[in-house]
Formats: structure tokens, C-alpha cells, sequence
């Protein structure tokens, strides 16, 4: 069931990613925007160009994640609660984390992030333009720290280290149950370069082991958080 619900979860999650990119393009290309939207703009091959234009647009990026985000976690946890009931709290992780272990998982991360910013900066292969294209083209840097540095990790950690973790936990110990997490967590990042993408890995791990040892899903999420918030306001 669990898996079920995440599959489909995150099936509706790129669905309204796309339904709002194109829309989007359809409203604000002037090429397209007296036509209005319709379905067979799909077909047209000069509107798949300029879909492809708008996909590092940062308030394109700040549009879908925001939408999609609000929009899978509405699902996760009307989805959840409706299926757990009582338990649907434990499963994601929705209590309150000892303060010391938080602090003690804030360090780790930190250093981890640190350290990573350190090997990008000095090994050009691992160095990405990716979040540098999305804010020299925002208008609205309010948005894209909401929708990216806000929305879109709160979504990751229900879908992931909430949803996938918590049934995971029902079949595979501990370990195993990081390990799919962490690997999911970067395949569900195809927008950099795979050596980018082994930099991800790492986090993705982090982030388990502090959802497991904490017991709650809040501190992974106030992690992602900061590193999401440090790429949008710090570039």
C-alpha cells in the first residue's frame, strides 16, 4: 500500500509539475499568449522549444515547485492519515525531536555541506550552473524562496522520509531503509550532472540517519531546508 501511494504520489507531483510549465509558457510567451491554451499546443514544435527555454526560468521553478509541492503533500498526509489513522503520526515521523539531538544532526549536516562546498568549488567537474541560470532569471525571489527553499523540500521530506521511510521500516531494517531513501532522493534530482548528482547522495543519506536516530521527520526537514534557503539566498 505504501509503495502504491508513493508511486502515485509522485506520479501526480510531476504531473502538475508539467500542467503548471505548460500552462505557464502558454500564458507568458507572447508567441503563444493570445492563442490561449489548448492541448494541441503539445503538438506544435516551436511550443515544445520554448517549453524547453522556460525550464531553468527561476519563476517558472518557483511556480511548479510551489504547486506541486503543496499539492503532494496535501495527498501524503490526507493519504496517510486516511489509511493509518492513529498511527499515521508515527509512520511519517510527526513528533517532536529532543533538542540535543537536533543540534547534534544541524552540526553534522553542516560540516557535510561544508565539506561538499569545498570539493565543488575546488573540482571544476563537480561545479553546476544549474541554480545560478534559475536565479538570474527570477523576477520574484519571494516566490523562488518559498516554492524552492521552502515547499519543495518540506514535499521531498514527507515523500521520502516520511512515506517511503516509514514503509520501508515494515520490510528492511534501518540501514536499508536510508539506503532506498537516499538513492531515490537523488534520482529525483535528473536536473544536474551526475557527478553533481554523487554529491547529492551523501545528504540524502544524512537526512535518513537523522530521520531514523531522531525519530522524527522534523529535523530532516529543518536540514533540507537550510541547504535549499542557502542555494536560493547565498546563490
Amino acid at each position: 500500500m505504501g509503495i502504491a501511494l508513493f508511486a502515485i504520489i509522485l506520479l501526480v507531483f510531476m504531473l502538475v509539475q508539467f500542467g503548471v510549465l505548460v500552462v505557464g509558457v502558454a500564458n507568458t510567451d507572447p508567441a503563444f499568449a493570445d492563442k490561449g491554451f489548448s492541448l494541441s499546443l503539445l503538438q506544435d514544435a516551436a511550443f515544445r522549444s520554448s517549453m524547453d527555454n522556460f525550464l531553468l526560468n527561476g519563476d517558472m521553478v518557483a511556480k511548479e515547485a510551489m504547486w506541486s509541492g503543496l499539492t503532494g503533500i496535501g495527498l501524503i498526509l490526507l493519504s496517510v492519515f486516511l489509511w493509518k489513522r492513529r498511527h499515521a503520526a508515527d509512520m511519517l515521523g510527526l513528533r517532536l525531536p529532543a533538542l540535543k539531538q537536533t543540534v547534534i544532526w544541524v552540526g553534522i549536516f553542516l560540516l557535510l555541506a561544508g565539506a561538499l562546498e569545498v570539493l565543488m568549488r575546488s573540482v571544476p567537474a563537480f561545479q553546476t550552473d544549474f541554480m545560478e541560470k534559475v536565479l538570474g532569471s527570477t523576477t520574484n525571489t519571494a516566490m523562488l524562496v518559498i516554492g524552492v527553499g521552502i515547499v519543495a523540500p518540506l514535499f521531498e521530506e514527507f515523500l521520502l522520509r516520511g512515506l517511503l521511510f516509514g514503509t520501508a521500516r515494515h520490510v528492511v531494517d534501518e540501514h536499508a531503509s536510508v539506503a532506498i531513501t537516499a538513492g531515490v532522493f537523488t534520482i529525483m534530482h535528473l536536473q544536474y550532472e551526475v557527478l553533481v548528482m554523487l554529491l547529492i547522495l551523501p545528504l540524502g543519506i544524512v537526512l535518513g540517519y537523522a530521520r531514523a536516530r531522531t525519530g522524527s521527520i522534523l529535523v530532516p526537514m529543518l536540514l533540507h531546508v537550510m541547504n535549499n534557503l542557502a542555494s536560493v539566498l547565498l546563490g
